[in-house]
């Protein structure tokens, strides 16, 4: 279809003299009036969409062009055009009676008696930011940068066009993580060139792959005063927008979405490019220093992974007993014995992908999901996208850079991607007297001991406060201050992130500390880390946990009283703790951070948590802090009750081990803008 006269330009042919306003060739160019702005030129190419307002030295050629009766923008265009031709000639005679040294204006570009030059900078909006364009009816166009004698000689600055509508985000200037979604209307007096563009947007649109298409939405409408339904009902429409087909159950009990995660199909799982929680979570005060309103992503991280994902238990030192020693579930080392890697002829005995039936699945690697009983975990189309609703969400902040639900809801219909870490944890013990019995479960952000267990079983005692019975119930284990006696096991495998704080002076590891401050890489949008040595394509076990077959790794003890054992795999960036529990941990870098709290006093605990508090601080630099950065680790309790907090629910083992898989699954997001 052709437009009228030099309106339209196709591939490549502006309409325009002079270079294009992008460096590649352009797919379309035409002009448009542009909704709060005015004329401009309009140029779509495989990059985006780049305009510039016309700047036109007699404005009204400009009236006589685009502006006029034959294309329908004013019922009595003749009167409107002698209006605007007699404020130009006035601005011409007080242009002339100016006095001599009467600057203008330069505020962003130039300003003279109202007319606004644009900085040189054509401005754009890039394809990839693009999330939906519509065509709207007949309507006005605001335009702005006409003179302002002349918009009130036009009784008002309005003109009516056929318009589109293309729909995309800004980055606050006040935080880059956080998108504020923006509409640019372009306006043309032919409906068939509006059409054109939109069309050809589209078509664009559709090719990205990596964009969803049917997603499986849960919401968790009891926490926050139902605020999880007035979340979604905030961002449903964005959703509608980028023709996104949404499947949506609103929980009615705890469980319900892991149940429903667990009992899907593979077949019925295929027809969905992800799942989405939405959820409002409140969280102890100090326990949301450490760790996030999770509980709910948990629920179907678990849901997902558990009747679908089976790999060996995790490694452990040869004196760590559980029955996986008899048939070879997993790997048992010795102290200070080198971790060797597996066969490959081994690796297809991991049924990362199984059939309806687990027990009789075999292993298979059909990344292409041709088969209807069979999803590969690894594959990138599936993604988990997680909507915040309020409170602290540690996944969120650390994966986005802000708790913000439009700016969550515009990464999942953008199709964003990022690989995050997932630790397994098998409970051999619940108690000292039970029986072994393997119990596992998957986290990805933080699971606690000591204090954080304690806290939230206290807090069990005064549900009748609501969320205020987290405050209470920290603060009065915080002044009971208990400690316990444990055994813990890591493998070191002599990662670049030396053990900051064992047994060593706070004042000799100030100089190592400043020298530290300097050297962290703190984990961004394309991470350089998470991106090392990292292959979406490879499904072997070994590439999952890479770090336990590296050469020199060796098991190694600690030993004594604690006050708490935390585990993240994350920062737990959030508003309380700015920099998060360890600043510099990765999302997809096959480590999780082992902070051992021994017992100290009162005093020295509450410096540490308050150095959690400040960004730029060193909570970690303590003589009685350990950090050990590893891909495994193993607990076993001294004491007789032994309770962990996993995900913000009680989880009671006397004996565990736990392992990092890297990279294994896939989030609607594309990490912090840092």
């Amino acid at each position: 279809m052709e437009g009228e006269g030099n309106d339209c330009a196709f591939m490549g042919e502006d309409s325009h003299p002079g270079a294009p306003l992008h460096g590649n060739s352009s797919i379309l160019s035409s002009t448009f009036f542009l909704d709060h702005v005015g004329e401009v030129s309009l140029v779509f190419n495989s990059d985006g969409l780049f305009w510039e307002p016309i700047n036109s030295p007699n404005a009204s050629a400009m009236v006589e062009g685009e502006v006029d009766g034959d294309c329908g923008c004013y019922s009595n265009g003749n009167k409107r055009k002698h209006s605007l031709r007699k404020g130009i000639m006035q601005l011409s005679a007080l242009e002339m009676k100016r006095p001599v040294g009467l600057a203008r204006e330069n505020i962003d570009g130039s300003i003279c008696f109202g007319i606004k030059s644009r900085s040189k900078a054509a401005s754009e909006i890039k394809l990839s930011d693009i999330y939906a364009v519509e065509l709207s009816h007949h309507g006005p166009i605001h335009i702005t940068n006409l003179p302002h004698a002349t918009e009130h000689l036009l009784f008002g600055n309005d003109i009516k066009l056929y318009r589109f509508m293309v729909y995309g985000f800004i980055r606050s200037k006040n935080q880059l993580s956080q998108w504020i979604p923006t509409t640019y209307t372009f306006g043309h007096k032919d409906f068939r060139v509006c059409e054109m563009w939109v069309n050809k947007l589209n078509v664009f649109l559709d090719r990205d792959v990596g964009r969803p298409r049917n997603l499986l939405v849960f919401v968790n409408p009891k926490s926050g005063k139902r605020n999880g339904c007035k979340t979604w009902e905030a961002v449903g429409p964005i959703f509608s927008r980028a023709k996104v087909e949404t499947k949506v159950i609103v929980t009615k009990r705890a469980g319900q979405a892991l149940d429903v995660m667990s009992s899907m199909t593979n077949k019925e799982l295929n027809n969905y490019d992800g799942v989405v929680a939405v959820v409002r979570t409140y969280l102890p005060s100090l326990l949301e220093w450490f760790q996030g309103g999770d509980g709910f992503f948990n629920e179907i991280l678990n849901g997902f992974l558990s009747p679908r994902f089976k790999a060996p238990n995790p490694p452990t030192p040869s004196d760590f007993v559980h029955p996986a020693d008899d048939n070879g579930d997993s790997s048992v080392l010795k102290e200070n014995e080198s971790a060797q890697e597996i066969p490959e002829q081994c690796e297809d005995k991991i049924p990362f992908i199984s059939s309806e039936d687990q027990s009789t699945a075999k292993a298979s690697y059909n990344i292409s999901g041709e088969t209807d009983d069979e999803f590969h975990i690894l594959n990138q189309r599936f993604r988990i996208g997680l909507i915040p609703a309020g409170s602290t969400d540690a996944i969120v902040m650390c994966t986005t850079g802000t708790r913000d639900a439009v700016t969550s809801a515009l990464h999942i219909v953008l199709g964003k991607r990022v690989r995050l870490d997932i630790a397994q944890i098998v409970r051999w013990k619940a108690t000292p007297r039970s029986e072994i019995q393997p119990y596992m479960r998957y986290t990805a952000s933080f699971a606690g001991y000591g204090f954080y267990g304690d806290v939230i079983t206290e807090s069990e005692n005064y549900r009748w406060m609501g969320p205020k019975r987290y405050d209470y119930a920290g603060t009065m284990v915080f002044l009971k201050h208990r400690s316990y006696e444990a055994e813990i096991a890591y493998l070191d495998v002599g990662s670049d992130e030396p053990n900051l704080t064992s047994k060593r002076r706070h004042e000799d590891n100030m100089s190592e500390l400043n020298t530290r401050k300097s050297e962290r890489r703190v984990c961004c949008v394309d991470c350089k880390i998470c991106n090392e040595n990292s292959d979406p394509t490879s499904t072997g076990i070994s590439s999952l946990t890479p770090h336990l077959y590296s050469e020199g790794g060796k098991w190694k003890k600690s030993k004594g009283r604690f006050l708490s054992v935390g585990a993240a795999l994350i920062s737990c960036r959030n508003d309380k703790a700015p920099d998060g529990l360890v600043v510099d941990a990765h999302l997809s870098d096959g480590f999780l951070h082992l902070i051992l709290i021994r017992e100290c006093p009162h005093a020295s605990y509450l410096r540490h948590l308050i150095q959690l508090t400040k960004s730029g601080g060193s909570p970690l630099n303590f003589q009685f802090v350990e950090h050990h950065k590893t891909p495994t680790f193993t607990f076993t309790s001294m004491g007789k009750e032994s309770v962990w907090n996993l995900d913000g629910e009680i989880f009671e083992a006397h004996q565990l081990s736990a392992q990092v898989f890297r990279g294994l699954v896939c989030l609607f997001a594309s990490g912090p803008q840092v």
